[in-house]
Parts: C-alpha cells; sequence; structure tokens
C-alpha cells in the first residue's frame, strides 16, 4: 500500500509529471536517432559491403619462334643470344615466359662413336624477368643426343591460368597485368661440348672434334582480358 502512495503522489504531481514527459520524449527521441544512423546514414556502408565487384581475368597467348645453331668445339664454349622483337611486346600485355629447346646429334660417323655431352645454361643477366621463380630449369646436360629442355618464368605470378579477382575495378586488374618491361632485351644460352670418343680411342679424330647444336627459342606472349561479373 505504501508503495501504491508513492506513485499516486509522484502522478499527482505536476512538476514530476512535466519531468517525466521531458525524460520519456528525449528516450524515444534517442532511439529513433540510433536507429535512424544504423538503418539511414550507415546504410549505404552496410549495402555497399555485399556489393564488392568480381572480375573474370582470362589470358591469350602467342608465341615468337626463333631457331639458331653453333658448331662448339671440345671443351669449348659458345654464348648464343636472342631477343624478342618489339612487336611482340607492343602488341601484347607483357612476356609470361621462354622456353628453350637444345638438339644434337653425333655427327662424327665414327663407327660406335657415342654421343658427345652437351651442356647448357640460360645466364641470369640484367634482362627483366622472374630468375627466381621455383619453376624455373635455367640449366641442362645430355650425354645421349636426347634434347635439352630450359624454361624462364618472366612475368611474374604468371601462369597462365584464369582466375577470378574481387574489388578494386578493371583498369586496376588490366594495368597489374600488363607491363612491356619484362622479358626485354637479350637473353643469352651458353654451351658447352664434351666430346667422347669410341671405346679405345685416346684422342678426338678429325672427324669429332666438335658438334652442331640446335637452339629454338619460344617466347610466350600474353594479352589480358579483364570482364566485371
Amino acid at each position: 500500500m505504501q508503495n501504491d502512495n508513492i506513485l499516486k503522489d509522484i502522478f499527482s504531481d505536476k512538476s514530476i509529471r512535466n519531468k517525466l514527459s521531458i525524460f520519456y520524449t528525449f528516450a524515444v527521441a534517442l532511439m529513433i536517432y540510433q536507429g535512424a544512423v544504423f538503418f539511414v546514414i550507415k546504410g549505404d556502408e552496410i549495402s555497399s559491403k555485399g556489393d564488392v565487384p568480381v572480375f573474370d581475368i582470362s589470358f591469350t597467348e602467342s608465341s615468337e619462334n626463333f631457331e639458331d645453331s653453333r658448331v662448339v668445339g671440345d671443351e669449348s664454349r659458345e654464348i648464343v643470344t636472342y631477343t624478342p622483337s618489339n612487336t611482340m611486346h607492343t602488341e601484347n600485355s607483357g612476356m609470361g615466359m621462354l622456353i628453350i629447346n637444345v638438339t644434337y646429334q653425333e655427327t662424327s660417323q665414327e663407327f660406335a662413336d657415342p654421343c658427345d655431352t652437351v651442356s647448357v645454361d640460360l645466364i641470369p643477366n640484367s634482362v627483366l624477368a622472374d630468375w627466381n621463380n621455383q619453376n624455373n630449369i635455367l640449366t641442362g646436360t645430355s650425354d645421349d643426343c636426347s634434347e635439352i629442355n630450359l624454361q624462364l618464368m618472366v612475368f611474374p605470378s604468371y601462369n597462365g591460368q584464369d582466375s577470378k579477382q574481387m574489388g578494386k575495378d578493371s583498369v586496376y586488374w588490366t594495368n597489374l597485368w600488363t607491363d612491356h618491361s619484362y622479358g626485354n632485351g637479350d637473353f643469352e644460352l651458353g654451351i658447352e661440348v664434351n666430346v667422347n670418343q669410341p671405346p679405345g680411342q685416346l684422342a678426338p679424330t678429325i672427324q669429332d672434334s666438335d658438334e652442331e647444336i640446335f637452339v629454338t627459342w619460344q617466347a610466350v606472349f600474353f594479352s589480358v582480358s579483364v570482364e566485371e561479373v
């Protein structure tokens, strides 16, 4: 009963009722403001988080092949060079990789003469490329006339695979995959020959004192395409 009297006294007092009305009005206004902040002021920010653009990034490859040969003497080393054409650089987004195929045959015509030993190495130099890529094959050797294959990844992170990327815009992704400085310059391939003699023969003959080595350079270029999904 005492509590009921206290409430009656509070609500019967006009000044107290006015103060309570002001309090309730303020509380309601505060809740309305907080709701407006969340649903209106933050509305664009909230909705934008669900509108992150997605881009399909694809590549179209084209290749330039160049064939060369060099006669290399026994226990000698020769350097052959290759410079990708400016046209391929300007017509594509970038140079993705360089593939080198080295072939030779035993040409001494000596009876039972085994294949010579040929060693090759792509020499790291000032040409911009991904020289430390784990997929590179920069050296190779053959003593049975089998083909030697080398590979250099030129454009960093390029693997030729299409992908989807989120965020940014198409200009950003196009620029990321466009750079004509990679692979622009002279690549150098070192070639060494060690003549192997037929069994029982101690010195190279006139017919087998060198070997002709054939080199095929394949520069793989790519053009990038970026489309918003």
